[in-house]
Parts: C-alpha cells; sequence; structure tokens
C-alpha cells in the first residue's frame, strides 16, 4: 500500500519542508563578513611589507651596481676611451651601491640609497644612454618608496626619500 500524495512529506506540506519558495522571499547568498583584523595583525602585517620593501629596495640597488658594471664596456667603444681613473670611479660605485644594498634596512640606509640616485645621473655624462637607465631605477625607487608609504605609513613628501 503506497500514498499516493505526493505533496507531503512525513504529514506535513511540501512548503514546511524545503522552506520558502524562491519566488516567495528572495535569499541573501553574500558569504559572511570576514572579521576585522586586530591591532596585531595590523602591525605584523606592516611589519612584513617593510621588510618585503626593504628587500625590494636593496635588490635594486644592487641592480643598479650590475648596470654600473657594465659601463666600462660602453665607454671602451667611445673615442675617449676608457681610463684607470674611470674604471676605479665605476667599479668604487658599484661596491658603494651592494654596501648600500646591504645596509638599506637600517635607520639610514633609504637616504643613504636615495642619495645614491644623483651619481646614476652623472655616469650619463660618459655614456648618455645610461640617463635612460638611471631614470628606470629612479622610478623603481620611487614606486617602491611610496609603496612603502602606503602599506607600511612612513612619512610621505620629502621625507620618504629620508626616512
Amino acid at each position: 500500500m503506497t500514498d499516493d500524495r505526493n505533496d507531503a512529506v512525513d504529514g506535513q506540506p511540501l512548503d514546511e519542508v524545503t522552506g520558502p519558495n524562491e519566488s516567495d522571499e528572495p535569499r541573501d547568498e553574500s558569504p559572511p563578513e570576514p572579521p576585522e583584523p586586530t591591532p596585531e595583525e595590523l602591525a605584523e602585517g606592516a611589519a612584513r611589507a617593510d621588510k618585503s620593501i626593504s628587500r625590494a629596495l636593496a635588490g635594486v640597488l644592487w641592480l643598479e651596481a650590475v648596470c654600473v658594471l657594465l659601463v666600462p664596456r660602453a665607454i671602451a667603444q667611445t673615442s675617449v676611451g676608457l681610463t684607470g681613473v674611470k674604471t676605479g670611479l665605476l667599479i668604487g660605485f658599484a661596491i658603494v651601491l651592494v654596501a648600500a644594498g646591504i645596509l638599506v634596512r637600517r635607520r639610514f640606509g633609504i637616504a643613504v640609497g636615495s642619495v645614491l640616485q644623483l651619481p646614476m645621473f652623472a655616469i650619463a655624462a660618459w655614456v648618455f644612454g645610461f640617463l635612460i637607465v638611471a631614470a628606470i631605477f629612479l622610478g623603481a625607487w620611487l614606486y617602491l618608496l611610496n609603496l612603502r608609504h602606503e602599506l607600511v605609513g612612513s612619512p610621505g613628501g620629502v621625507r620618504m626619500l629620508i626616512s
């Protein structure tokens, strides 16, 4: 003996078992809001961002050192030629860039790195094409400092270059 009622389950009407129909009331199926981060989590995130950006700034300085080491080959092709003084200055500047990359996490490191962007443009006096390379590195340097300002809350404006 089968029950011929298809519209009931366990003696209850079908609408009471399945809940309200979709046509009766729309359901809000948005995902729940994530909880607000605690101040400790925000501080931890800012510290991680600061460390990551410091490493990226060090990487920029090290890449600049590699580019500076490629300049003597370009100078050797010019009519002026390569002298021992020029070679010594370029190698010395590359060593200073590597040292600044190591020190960029120190309190004064960003200021040193910012100041070292100026001699990059001075190299353009020997190889004019290096002006483009120096501008690209300066743009990357300023972008990372601005990103640090936004993520970590470091000072903005001109103070961004020294803190």
